[in-house]
């Protein structure tokens, strides 16, 4: 049988009913199942673009996908070189006629086939008894099967129903973090005004889920890569007849394609599903920094006179900023009021260019919204309709017309979604953005990406290998998010291929992380409640490789946000991969400096902001290797620790720092549980309260004072290392990166890693470049009871601006200190500077 010729296979079984179960080995943690019909029919999807054949740059993206069969042993790094490795060798036998065995360095699978003849698969660690996956006995693998569809399947496990396993992941999804007995729809939703605790579907795809055994505190995770429209279900539904199950359903996918990831940590799950479905982009470092936008800018009919006014403003309140999102009004047609993407409002903006080019010498950088249809009254609509760049209607075969959005609130018009799967649709869209970087715009925003196709007959042109149509059912309207995303990449790496891109995207599905820096919790509605339950919705997705994002500070929609509640959610956005103030509001545009009797907490959570993107560049600089989410869920740290194992308002930024927000009117006080650093009696570890210095021990409960001029409950782990740099007007403005200041949080004197020696790196480089030079600032640091001893010094090729290193202790630590000269501690006496802190903490620095 050779429809589905897989590489590294090491069992396939038929069936009576003809279907084929096929097993192979990608690596000793790594197993990937296809349950295929035998004859598939031509249409179906055969191919993925969710799995790549590359980690790091050039990230192929045929517009066809990946052959399906060709899927062979996952990438690996070799040094600085990646290299797709083959299969590795497992052993098969038959313990029974109707029991199988296939073994790896670090898994057994166990595959049984019931009276009927169905296949069920245990999967065991080779290191514990218990299997920690079952498929469900007798049902495991279901085809569905229908005369008016080309089918899809379900996928059966067995649910134990005592809570021993958590789920997390699945992308972003509602409040809270673990996914136990609920049930999710996979597809996409443009979800305006969403409540972020019931709400589904919201906006992303990411059929990715992590699950951890609770008793053993092993990991392991499950991708199963389609596109199309499903369900998801951990244990909402019930059914006597079969016990305790959850279940995965795709209502139109061809077959069963999954992959399973041994950890035994969440991290090592998370890390290998980026090797499969691309490590996440690396974005400039200027997308760091604040971002500023607000559909109310572009939709005002003086819209560029306001807008050009945007940097004087930001000098007057003494904040930085380094984009301005460009809302899509400013494509708004002069007599209809349509948004015509690809077209200026020359009303509006007179003079775009020139706008562009003064906000560029400000050190303002834009990104302009982009929407995937025409409406039929587009100037271009008929050429691309004639050209076949539009998504097609199967009973006419002409393209699909479909209300759209079109002016203003729920406005809407006929006209057609873009196949980016198809030349035509394909060329016009990257000419189209290609026009827009040509004005000097550096930044491209693909919003309403959610493709909200309203037939499933519909066809794309060529989604397979091979370039054969399919259906909008079988393929996943997802498909066409991912090429919108791979389309606005080339186009930018077309026209600056030395330029690192930098897009943004509201909807996403998995692999789009390759393409993409940077995704938002979509148009959030303003309130407490959705301040407290956007954390966990950004927690999941940034497991599934959706590591850069954020929220629409203050709200996008609902009323304007109180002071009080705004400073709070600057005070959240402040740590977040993305800081976007944004909003579409009838009592006008939200603003940094709207209230100026809070101004002054907002302006310094801003100034922190800055200071914090050495660091949180070097997290996400690690996040592009290892596939590591910038913001992490406290039990992708601390598995070992049962408390956080549900923990879904904390977080750490890095490895370093947990952050506690606030998020409860009034409150001027935060309660949390501090993780212990290591399991076992004694080794709890020790946690700094990074604002006052005080020390707390692991594994307890605390309150600590949160004013309204606090950022949060903010907690260095002991042996934290943590680079900042300067407070900038924008990043890269020249001569304004003049220093590196570490904040070190050496164990204190009571710890029993008192002694220890800990490191960190902070990473340099020019911000933009692709592949350009890189140099690696280390630190190292032991501590005693009344020294602490450093040694700094810098690998790589990149020249630094500065030149002075400064590291601060904690507030009230006394103990000095001391400096080596390279990475000896053994050498002291260097030339120390010192100087006093605004907080009145002595600074110690050297020149390198």
């Amino acid at each position: 049988m050779t429809n589905y010729p897989c590489r590294g296979e090491a069992l396939r079984l038929q069936s009576n009913d003809g279907t084929v179960l096929s097993i192979a080995v990608l690596d000793h943690d790594v197993i990937r199942i296809r349950h295929t019909p035998t004859v598939p029919d031509e249409t179906l999807q055969q191919s993925s673009h969710a799995v790549t054949s590359a980690v790091t740059q050039p990230r192929n993206a045929p517009v066809e996908g990946l052959n399906a069969s060709n899927i062979s042993g996952v990438p690996r790094y070799n040094g600085d070189i990646e290299a797709r490795y083959p299969c590795p060798p497992s052993s098969v036998t038959e313990s029974t006629p109707t029991t199988f065995e296939i073994t790896t360095e670090t898994l057994k699978l166990s595959v049984a086939l019931s009276s009927d003849g169905v296949p069920a698969i245990s999967y065991f660690s080779r290191v514990h008894s218990d299997p920690f996956l079952e498929e469900l006995p007798h049902r495991a693998h279901t085809i569905l099967r229908s005369k008016h569809s080309p089918g899809g399947f379900r996928h059966f496990l067995k649910r134990r129903d005592d809570g021993r396993d958590l789920h997390y992941g699945l992308g972003e999804r509602a409040s809270p973090l673990t996914l136990n007995g609920r049930r999710f729809r996979l597809e996409t939703m443009d979800a305006l005004g969403y409540n972020p605790e019931t709400t589904d579907p919201l906006y992303k795809l990411i059929p990715f889920h992590v699950t951890m055994d609770t008793e053993t505190r092993v990991a392991h995770g499950i991708f199963y890569d389609s596109f199309a429209e499903g369900f998801a279900d951990f244990g909402q539904e019930i059914d006597a007849f079969w016990g305790p199950y959850r279940s995965h359903t795709v209502l139109q996918g061809p077959y069963l394609d999954m992959y399973l990831f041994h950890g035994p940590s969440i991290a090592s799950v998370v890390s290998h599903y980026t090797l499969l479905t691309g490590r996440p982009h690396l974005p400039p470092r200027y997308a760091l920094g604040y971002l500023a936008s607000a559909m109310g800018y572009a939709e005002s009919e003086n819209a560029q006179e306001l807008i050009a006014a945007l940097p004087e403003q930001c000098r007057k309140w003494g904040v930085g900023c380094d984009l301005l999102h460009l809302s899509s009004g400013y494509t708004v047609d002069e007599e209809t009021g349509a948004r015509n993407v690809f077209t200026w409002n020359k009303k509006r903006f007179p003079q775009p260019e020139k706008l562009i080019a003064d906000l560029r010498k400000e050190g303002i950088r834009v990104s302009a919204n982009v929407k995937p249809w025409l409406l039929a009254q587009h100037p271009n609509y008929q050429q691309v309709y004639d050209a076949d760049g539009f998504i097609k209607n199967a009973d006419t075969g002409k393209p699909r017309s479909t209300r759209l959005w079109s002016a203003g609130n729920g406005a809407t018009s006929t006209g057609s979604y873009f196949d980016l799967s198809s030349d035509a649709g394909r060329a016009f869209w990257k000419n189209g953005v290609t026009s827009l970087l040509e004005m000097g715009i550096e930044s491209i925003w693909n919003d309403n990406n959610e493709f909200s196709l309203p037939d499933d007959t519909d066809t794309y042109a060529h989604a397979n290998d091979g370039h054969k149509s399919t259906t909008v059912g079988a393929a996943g309207r997802g498909l066409q998010t991912h090429l919108m995303a791979s389309a606005s990449y080339e186009a930018m790496t077309l026209f600056n291929s030395q330029r690192r891109a930098f897009l943004i995207t509201r909807s996403f599905v998995s692999g789009v992380q390759r393409f993409a820096s940077q995704s938002w919790s979509g148009d959030n509605y303003t309130s407490w409640h959705t301040l407290k339950h956007n954390i966990p919705m950004g927690l999941n997705a940034g497991l599934g490789g959706c590591v850069g994002y954020g929220h629409d500070v203050g709200g996008f929609v609902g009323p304007r946000p109180s002071p009080e509640l705004f400073v709070r959610w600057i005070q959240n956005g402040i740590w977040m991969p993305r800081f976007c103030v944004h909003s579409w509001k009838d009592e006008g545009v939200t603003e940094l400096w709207m209230y100026p009797e809070v101004f002054d907490a907002i302006r310094s959570a801003v100034h922190l902001r800055y200071k914090l993107i050495p660091y949180l560049y070097t997290c996400h600089y690690e996040a592009s290797r290892l596939g590591i989410p910038v913001i992490r869920p406290l039990v992708l740290e601390f598995q070992h620790d049962e408390r956080v194992q549900s923990a879904s308002f904390e977080f750490m930024l890095g490895d370093a720092l947990l952050v506690a927000s606030v998020f409860e009117e009034g409150a001027r006080s935060r309660s949390l549980y501090l993780p212990t650093l290591s399991g076992g009696a004694g080794n709890e570890g020790w946690w700094c309260h990074t604002w006052s210095g005080r020390w707390f021990k692991g594994g307890e409960d605390v309150t600590v004072g949160c004013e309204l001029d606090v950022p949060g409950a903010v907690f260095a782990k002991s042996g934290a290392i943590v680079g900042l740099g300067p407070v900038l007007d924008y990043v890269g403005k020249k001569g304004g990166d003049y220093e590196r200041v570490f904040w070190l949080f050496p164990p204190p004197t009571q710890s029993i890693h008192s002694g220890a020696v800990f490191e960190a790196f902070s990473v340099d480089d020019d911000g933009e470049t692709v592949n350009g030079p890189v140099s690696h600032l280390r630190v190292k640091m032991r501590a005693s009871g009344e020294t602490v001893q450093v040694c700094i010094w810098r690998e790589g090729t990149y020249a630094v601006e500065y030149k002075q290193v400064w590291v601060v202790l904690p507030v009230g630590d006394a103990r000095q200190v001391q400096f080596g000269l390279g990475q000896d501690f053994a050498v002291t006496g260097t030339k120390v500077a010192t100087r006093t802190e605004a907080d009145g903490r002595t600074a110690y620095g050297l020149e390198l």
